[in-house]
């Protein structure tokens, strides 16, 4: 079962893997586009991943950088406090790399011949790993249960959702 807003650490953990696959999908998109050029299935497919990061990568980020950096800024150690504002500062880095991506993506026409997914999608995956491996399995150690369901709630009224059971 996929987590909710219950788990919200495990819908983060979720939702990097839902960005992974998608950067698999901007290198799969990019060689069929150097072969196909823009035809029908590169623009279903770059359509898909462009409304993906608009929205719910948009999302992701603002869970990230508004809820759960201040929780692990007031619950967290020094070592995790560290890799949170470095992590937080590539998310600027990540923005920059993915804006002429994002107006590839938007305006893939029949006749481009390359699609500019690095170094974007060589950031995200490093970016991915990273939170992986030094975030969220701290978060969910660091946290009480308080602070991780106070995240699920802030994650839920982002999209206007119901608040999460108690």
């Amino acid at each position: 079962m996929a987590p909710s807003f219950e788990d919200p650490l495990g819908l983060l953990a979720a939702c990097h893997e839902r960005i992974a696959g998608h950067c698999v999908t901007l290198v799969r998109l990019a060689a069929h586009v150097r072969v196909h050029g823009g035809d029908r299935e590169a623009q279903v497919a770059a359509r898909r991943v462009y409304d993906y990061f608009a929205e719910a990568g948009r999302w992701h980020h603002e869970d990230e950088e508004r809820d759960l950096a201040p929780l692990l800024e007031r619950y967290g150690d020094a070592g995790v406090r560290a890799a949170m504002a470095r992590l937080m500062a590539e998310h600027r880095v990540l923005a920059e790399a993915y804006a002429p991506l994002a107006q590839a993506l938007s305006a893939l026409a029949p006749a481009p011949t390359e699609l500019p997914i690095e170094p974007y999608v060589g950031l995200m995956q490093a970016h991915l790993a990273a939170e992986n491996r030094e975030i969220l399995p701290r978060a969910a150690t660091l946290l009480p249960t308080s602070a991780i369901t106070a995240l699920g709630e802030a994650m839920a009224a982002r999209r206007r959702l119901s608040r999460p059971a108690r």
